[in-house]
């Protein structure tokens, strides 16, 4: 067993009397990275139709997610803004994504097995019309087996999304709407290029719970430039009140290519909130939901009840297979990430080509199995530390506890009964931790060839 001196504190954090605001420097990513090898260009057409051509497993759930590039306009804090919304520009789109979509209902692949959710992303699929919305609803029934009990997920804006849209969406399968308020706060909105006021979200909440024929999410983003404690325990109140069956709160990620980043530094826009005042943003949210007796679903989404199942973004984490379909669209087949392209004429003309409009793939290295577990476990707040013996071989939960026992230690989690838990700290550092425990492994491999892998 590696001992626990030999680790340094960007794996371990730090000894503080508040590690929730001190145990790391800051969170620097949203998403764990790991190996992988790029596929040669040339390559990812033969391997993609290798992938489809196989059978699938059928032993988790798989996924689906349709990108709609364009918006109407470019939120401040987003680094992802591929295509401005024009009425044709769309219309041809969505000519080329039916069809891609229709394309894959010949392959093994897609039809022996369902897929349990899809997704809708952007982008803004609001800016869709009520016509397109069913035509690329009726698509994915006719030319995908989804589930009985499949989430089909419309995520967009407040603005646009209006009573026909609505119905052309429930008319087509879809029963989740995610929206993005990421604040009520009119004034903080309005920094983040918000067009509506706060009072409109809670108008077009109330309407959307009214219909009782879908689950209603709202994300809020704590963090943001010139939010105060009190800013954002007014937003967690207005969620309370308001009929949304679920809530994601996640923190602001300053990316480096944002125009917000680009508005701090020219001095126009105020310093977003430090790590330290984030740490407590979270505490007084998880506090908050917990206080009112809403069922919290994982470290970050919580649910009023029963209707909100958040499968697609667990299963993310959890390591799902994700079929992409869409221009700048992502996925995961059988260990290959692969992203469509997210010009539109070169997506287009791969479209014209008949192939799948592949912009790159890469192969993981190797680690997939740990990758779930310690995603699914680590999104729930929790790692199973048998799940780790029996996806990597007896003994490597062993190997890593130098790692975990320095997390508790530095009152991140406990370990209890065969089980990691993650403290309220841990749970805020939970991509950090999850980044760490991949690190350390790299630094120092599990000999899994010696291990005697669990029945």
């Amino acid at each position: 067993m590696v001992a626990i001196h030999a680790l340094g504190p960007e794996l371990t954090g730090i000894s503080s009397p508040d590690p929730l605001k001190f145990a790391f420097a800051g969170k620097k990513a949203a998403h764990i990275r790991s190996h992988s090898a790029a596929v040669p260009a040339e390559q990812t057409q033969e391997v993609y139709r290798q992938l489809m051509g196989s059978p699938a497993d059928g032993r988790d759930k798989r996924l689906v997610y349709i990108h709609i590039p364009f918006c109407r306009t470019h939120c401040s804090y987003c680094g992802f803004f591929q295509n401005a919304t024009k009425t044709d520009e769309i219309a041809r789109y969505v000519d080329y994504l039916e069809k891609e979509i229709r394309m894959a209902a010949h392959d093994p692949w897609v039809q022996q097995n369902l897929f349990h959710a899809v997704y809708f992303g952007g982008g803004t699929p609001t800016d869709l019309t009520p016509e397109q919305i069913i035509r690329l609803g009726t698509a994915i029934r006719e030319s995908l087996p989804v589930a009985n009990d499949v989430e089909m997920t419309f995520e967009g804006r407040f603005h646009g999304f209006d009573n026909d849209k609505v119905a052309a969406c429930l008319e087509s399968g879809f029963n989740r709407f995610s929206l993005g308020a990421q604040s009520f706060n009119t004034t903080i909105r309005r920094r983040m290029s918000r067009i509506d006021p706060g009072e409109f979200l809670l108008e077009r909440i109330g309407y959307l719970s009214s219909l009782n024929n879908a689950t209603v999410v709202v994300d809020l983003m704590f963090g943001l430039p010139g939010q105060t404690l009190d800013d954002w325990q007014q937003d967690l109140h207005t969620f309370l009140q308001s009929k949304a069956h679920g809530v994601d709160l996640y923190q602001l990620i300053l990316l480096a290519n944002s125009r917000m980043k680009d508005s701090i530094e020219k001095g126009s826009m105020p310093e977003p909130a430090s790590s330290p005042e984030r740490a407590e943003m979270f505490r007084m949210g998880v506090e908050t939901l917990s206080t009112h007796k809403v069922g919290r679903l994982s470290v970050s989404h919580w649910g009023r009840d029963t209707r909100e199942r958040n499968i697609y973004n667990h299963a993310v984490k959890s390591g799902a297979e994700i079929l992409p379909f869409g221009s700048g669209a992502g996925g995961n087949i059988d260990g290959y990430s692969i992203m469509n392209h997210r010009a539109l004429p070169a997506y287009y003309q791969m479209i014209d080509r008949g192939m799948k409009p592949i912009m790159g793939m890469t192969q993981s290295g190797g680690n997939r199995a740990l990758l779930a577990t310690v995603g699914s476990g680590f999104d729930r707040g929790w790692l199973d530390l048998s799940a780790l013996d029996r996806s990597e071989g007896v003994g490597m939960s062993e190997h890593c506890m130098a790692l975990f026992n320095a997390w508790q230690d530095n009152g991140l989690a406990t370990i209890h009964h065969g089980m990691l838990d993650l403290t309220l700290p841990g749970q805020f550092w939970n991509v950090t931790m999850q980044q760490a425990l991949i690190n350390f492994l790299e630094q120092h491999p599990f000999a899994a060839d010696n291990a005697e892998k669990a029945a």
